[in-house]
């Protein structure tokens, strides 16, 4: 979830991948069809069709479903224009200003990408609703099949109820992009350019115009921003163009190189110590449940004094449920949809892979083609390392490669145990039998005797 309120045990905002909350609010749907049609989505992890197109908003207090809302964005006669689809409120809680609130949510969002009026079909019935929605500054235009038509300024509705600053949360060190003299730009990236700004600092500018995309980043990086890690590059100021946030001021680099540039002259012992390093950076981010999502060699950098720093800090992802989705094609696990710690060890799988093999993959590659530059490549690697590839590619779990080699070391421990308990076995064997056999012609011998 998106936050827009978060305060103690109620929390509100625009919905993305969060599966469980939208199950919650397909189970308010009186359609038995539709139900099952949308749960059977969420367990594959795909975000029904009813819901695509629209923006989401959810509120929760204690993880329990208060009420929801859903509504589009359209045109008309070339102007924007905000539609409520369908607005929600479990019955204990209406009358108690929720319905207020996911409409002033609407309203505001429909304020931040430039939509000119709201507009919302109510049952002519529906006394309450109407009177809720009259009570925010909607007035009748029409009438429809449906019901009454109502319609509301954006810029009018924001302003006489100070939307912006009711759900806008500008941090007090923010900087205005108005006063950023830009020189000259530095690098294009994915999703956004990186630019050197006239007083020396480094500026990225996200090029998205998605609401929910930049929302979502300027929240990711504010929590990033108090981390007290020193090997990821962290936005020191973030910066807002009349009050939207469209980017971010980063710490300098200190001299040194990424991963990939000259990874050709590292000794194997030295790409060794290389991915150990950046693996218990990894390590550290997964213990507070941080997950770099877009992990690959030009996002990993080393200072002279061989330290890890990781760039590219907003692609982290520091929330449940996020699709995997964002990230170059060969560093996309296909067997987990999901970003977590196993989609960051597939990322790390492949870009071990390329540092070892001294070859880059394609970013288009697939994961039969990388399974097949593996597998002309692998006589290149140590028998403990064509172990870990080989779970990669023919199995279904993830490993960090250092903990992969202490099972491979744990397995031949385990093995010359066996051996030489089967030796020690076998010696005993030959012992005792070769006792039986004196016995035996001992024993003969006295018959013999005896019987003349």
């Amino acid at each position: 979830m998106i936050n827009l309120v978060k305060k103690e045990n109620l929390n509100f905002g625009i919905l993305e991948t969060d599966f469980d909350i939208f199950a919650d609010i397909v189970n308010t749907f009186s359609s038995e069809t539709l139900k099952k049609d949308c749960l059977l989505d969420l367990d594959d992890y795909v975000i029904p069709e009813y819901f695509r197109n629209k923006i989401t908003l959810a509120i929760q207090t204690n993880k329990m479903l208060i009420g929801y809302a859903t509504f589009e964005f359209m045109n008309n006669n070339n102007i924007s224009q905000v539609n409520i689809n369908k607005l929600y409120v479990l019955d204990e809680f209406k009358n108690k200003n929720m319905e207020a609130l996911l409409i002033e949510g609407i309203i505001y969002i429909g304020g931040e990408v430039g939509a000119r009026n709201v507009i919302v079909t109510v049952d002519e019935h529906d006394s309450n609703m109407l009177s809720i929605y009259q009570g925010l500054g909607f007035y009748e235009v029409g009438m429809n099949e449906d019901g009454n038509l109502l319609s509301i300024s954006v810029t009018s509705a924001v302003n006489v109820r100070r939307l912006n600053d009711k759900f806008r949360d500008i941090p007090s060190d923010s900087i205005d992009y108005k006063s950023l003299k830009l020189v000259k730009k530095i690098a294009t990236g994915r999703s956004g350019n990186i630019y050197l700004t006239q007083d020396g600092r480094i500026l990225k500018m996200f090029k998205s115009t998605s609401f929910t995309y930049i929302k979502d980043r300027e929240e990711t990086l504010k929590f990033i921003k108090t981390l007290d890690i020193p090997e990821i590059v962290k936005p020191k100021h973030l910066v807002y163009y009349d009050g939207v946030f469209v980017g971010y001021i980063m710490e300098y680099l200190p001299e040194g190189e990424a991963l990939w540039d000259n990874s050709e002259q590292y000794s194997f012992e030295e790409k060794i110590d290389k991915i150990k390093a950046i693996e218990k950076v990894m390590k550290k981010l997964h213990g507070k449940k941080i997950y770099i999502c877009d992990l690959n060699p030009d996002n990993i950098f080393f200072d002279k004094s061989g330290n890890v720093k990781l760039i590219d800090c907003d692609a982290f992802v520091v929330k449940d449920n996020v699709i995997n989705n964002e990230v170059v094609s060969k560093y996309r696990d296909p067997l987990n949809k999901i970003v977590s710690e196993k989609t960051d060890l597939y990322a790390f799988a492949i870009t071990t892979l390329q540092l070892l093999i001294d070859k880059k993959i394609p970013d288009d590659a697939t994961f039969a083609d990388i399974e097949k530059i593996y597998n002309k490549n692998k006589n290149k690697l140590p028998v403990s390392f064509k172990n870990y590839y080989d779970t990669i590619f023919k199995g279904k779990d993830r490993y960090y490669l250092t903990d992969s080699y202490e099972r491979y070391l744990n397995d031949i421990y385990n093995s010359e145990d066996d051996d030489s308990s089967n030796k020690r076995s076998g010696k005993i064997s030959v012992i005792i039998l070769s006792f039986i056999m004196v016995v035996i012609a001992v024993i003969g011998y006295f018959v013999f005797k005896m019987s003349r």
